[in-house]
């Protein structure tokens, strides 16, 4: 979809969208045709439209000054119409116009939305996400891009530039979760990431297992134990700040298939773990857009890259495993996998000396219990860190809510015969828990998690997200880097 934004209405034919609140004032903007305001004053008077949210009525009309579909559209309170439901309208009518065969399309912005232009505008090029290129048999003819022009009194052609980015990005970290793990491996991931540092003049790095042995990155070798597929660590270094400016680190949880390892996952859970990859995707995803919005940070992501496969290579419980920080682990769960290879990837943050780190990870099923499907659990040492999350995620309708981590919790994680335990064999706080263990590796640094395991993917659409990968977390850490 190309949007393009212009202060009139010249145009003789094609689609026109009439946005209209339940409780429109009867002052229309100056550049609503009369033919338009015809009529709306005619659904009025007949009561065939009541303006409710998504509700529509059409027409066709030939004039001379227009010959084409007038489409009205329902927005519903005004009161009611704000950043999230913007985004929400935005993706309805987006949807309107794909399934429109009218190649020109234009919509009449009132005043009320001028304010939510931006998340209109996202939302509407986000209902466009799909993922079916592995699809076979015969191929849909690629249809020509629509053109949506917004006719309005305001100039918000930087807001189309900067969603379009943002949205790219977006539905480039979907497709990297969307895919199974027999394409989007170890290899393929690694092959991504050095042609975004190509394109974008980012410094790389690419571990691989003789690195990492030699490295004593022993954890996340432990987990990648039982896969064919070489475990590696993948490091991106974006500089859009001052020069001795210390950089925000993001580490991002990069399980390309998880099938639980010996603690093995049953059917109706295992089916979708190669999105377990969700925390790493997102950390390429926000690197896709870093230099193309400008952000003036020293950014570095690491995405440490495994398989918890069963092979009779592969690590069990029991196991007493040396982490690349010296600190020793015992394995009880080898289904809590992600905080190790996190583990290792933020102590190699760590020697970054950074300004803070960032977490990332589908790190627990407990997180949908405590918040549901809605809110990511955000974890921390750092309450103006978390604050500074969660409001980041409020603005871009991508949110977190915090969860406490006290010294009780972090207790529960202390072993017998090693350093820490991975798991406490109990069910009780658990996102608090897998938090408490990444802490143990922090090193005093500050520090939050967004714990993405109930918000990363989603069987149903809702709202502007389609089924699979929602890429949630990646718009809340694009908030905060710009304000941070």
């Amino acid at each position: 979809m190309r949007i393009q934004v212009k202060r009139n209405l010249k145009v003789k034919k094609g689609l026109l969208i009439v946005p209209i609140f339940k409780d429109q004032p009867k002052t229309l903007p100056k550049f609503f045709p009369k033919n338009v305001k015809d009529f709306l004053d005619q659904l009025k008077e007949t009561k065939d439209f009541a303006g409710k949210e998504k509700e529509t009525a059409e027409t066709y009309i030939k004039t001379k000054d227009f010959t084409g579909k007038i489409v009205v559209f329902g927005l519903g309170e005004r009161k009611k119409y704000r950043r999230g439901k913007a985004r929400e309208i935005g993706a309805a009518i987006g949807r309107t116009i794909q399934a429109s065969k009218i190649e020109n399309v234009y919509m009449l912005m009132l005043d009320e939305m001028e304010k939510d232009a931006y998340e209109f505008i996202e939302g509407c090029l986000m209902s466009e996400y799909k993922i079916d290129t592995l699809k076979t048999g015969k191929k849909e003819k690629k249809k020509k891009d629509k053109a949506f022009s917004i006719i309005t009194g305001k100039n918000f052609t930087d807001d189309v530039k900067k969603a379009q980015t943002v949205v790219d990005g977006l539905s480039y970290t979907k497709d990297l979760v969307n895919m199974p793990a027999n394409i989007v491996n170890s290899n393929y991931f690694a092959k991504e990431a050095r042609k975004m540092a190509r394109e974008n003049g980012y410094k790389v790095a690419v571990f691989g297992d003789k690195e990492l042995k030699k490295m004593k990155w022993g954890l996340l070798l432990a987990v990648n134990q039982g896969s064919a597929n070489e475990a590696k660590c993948v490091v991106l270094e974006y500089n859009g700040g001052k020069k001795n400016e210390k950089p925000i680190v993001i580490v991002g949880k990069g399980v390309l298939f998880d099938s639980g390892g010996y603690n093995l996952k049953p059917t109706r859970y295992i089916e979708t773990m190669h999105q377990d990859m969700a925390g790493g995707g997102t950390v390429m995803g926000v690197f896709k857009v870093l230099k193309k919005l400008g952000i003036k940070k020293n950014v570095v992501g690491i995405v440490p890259l495994a398989e918890n496969m069963i092979d009779n290579k592969a690590y069990r419980p029991s196991d007493i495993i040396t982490s690349y920080s010296g600190k020793t682990i015992e394995i009880t769960n080898t289904d809590a996998e992600g905080r190790l290879v996190l583990a290792d990837g933020i102590t190699y943050g760590v020697g970054f000396k950074p300004k803070m780190i960032l977490t990332i990870a589908t790190l627990t099923g407990a997180v949908s219990t405590a918040l549901g499907n809605k809110y990511a659990g955000l974890v921390g040492n750092d309450r103006r860190i978390r604050r500074g999350l969660e409001k980041a995620g409020r603005i871009a309708d991508d949110r977190g809510w915090p969860l406490p981590l006290p010294y009780e919790y972090k207790k529960r994680l202390d072993s017998k015969i090693a350093d820490i335990r991975n798991h406490d064999l109990g069910r009780e706080a658990g996102c608090s828990l897998g938090a408490a263990f990444l802490e143990r590796f922090i090193d005093g640094n500050k520090w939050c998690h967004i714990d993405i395991g109930g918000t990363a993917f989603t069987e149903k659409p809702k709202g502007y997200q389609q089924p699979g990968a929602t890429g949630h977390g990646y718009k809340m850490l694009l908030n905060f880097l710009e304000r941070a």
